[in-house]
């Protein structure tokens, strides 16, 4: 998606921090923009904060753990815009903080229903009418430096959340159409209200602009903060050494590889001339 000029960007949790954020730096590109939250008086902000800077924007109350709310999302989108080349599920909470044994599971539950079934009903809803649109189409969704590594002390269920979005979007990667493209954000450290507002992390602005750089140019792993190839080493290196030290590469060992298996089993269903 070389140029962003007329294109039309769907961005849940649009109105504040990574999303809006995202909408302004898209919006001075040309591209028309729907944000959507619970919020109605932040949407109000976010839209004419928007049109001051002259972009195309508008917006809708809903909630990304309600599927009927997705689907009313999309509806508005598709009917006031008739098309939709873009989706960001940017939406996301944190919580349920402590030791494991300590948090109510019900706040952990939330923390699923909202980062990574609201993920899901986006692409879920969105990915379907995009294949039925039949134009070349993205969908990008909000991970975290805790998609690859545990940053955040006791959060199990945001890392556990955030982990689940990045195999979501790599599963979505192989399954649907290639003219829909399917990318995951894995923002670090960024000030927003979600980290407290605070001036140590990463201002929103200046990760969007790093962020637009990757989307315009198709990527699929939408990267940031630098330092953090520091941790995914640690782990990469761990898993490195388990399988040289408890199951080393050999002649035949993609007997059991479960991509071959499959493979195998598919032509053997499939009729003889």
């Amino acid at each position: 998606m070389e140029n962003l000029k007329d294109k039309v960007i769907v961005i849940t949790g649009g109105a504040t921090g990574i999303g809006f954020a995202l909408a302004k730096s898209f919006g001075a590109e040309g591209a028309r923009i729907v944000i959507g939250e619970q919020r109605q008086e932040q949407l109000k902000i976010a839209t004419d904060a928007l049109a001051d800077l002259d972009v195309e924007a508008v917006s809708m109350v809903m909630d990304v753990s309600d599927l009927d709310s997705v689907n009313a999302f999309a509806d508005f989108s598709w009917k006031t815009f008739g098309r939709v080349d873009m989706l960001i599920n940017n939406a996301g909470i944190s919580g349920a903080r402590g030791a494991i044994h300590k948090i109510n599971v019900d706040e952990a539950r939330h923390i699923f229903n909202v980062n990574f079934f609201g993920v899901w009903h986006g692409c879920a809803v969105f990915s379907g009418r995009m294949i039925e649109q039949g134009t070349p189409a993205a969908i990008f969704n909000l991970g975290s430096e805790n998609s690859l590594f545990p940053a955040v002390p006791k959060s199990p269920a945001y890392i556990a959340s955030k982990h689940a979005v990045l195999g979501l979007s790599e599963s979505l990667r192989q399954d649907l159409p290639d003219f829909i493209h399917v990318g995951t954000i894995f923002p670090g450290y960024v000030s927003t209200p979600l980290t407290g507002n605070g001036d140590a992390g990463m201002p929103a602005d200046e990760f969007a602009e790093i962020v637009k750089k990757q989307i315009v140019a198709g990527e699929h792993f939408i990267v940031s903060h630098s330092y953090n190839m520091v941790h995914v080493d640690a782990r990469q290196n761990d898993l490195e050494s388990a399988y040289e030290r408890y199951a080393p590469r050999h002649d035949g060992d993609d007997k059991y590889d479960v991509g071959k298996i499959i493979e195998h089993m598919v032509a053997a269903r499939k009729p003889r001339d």
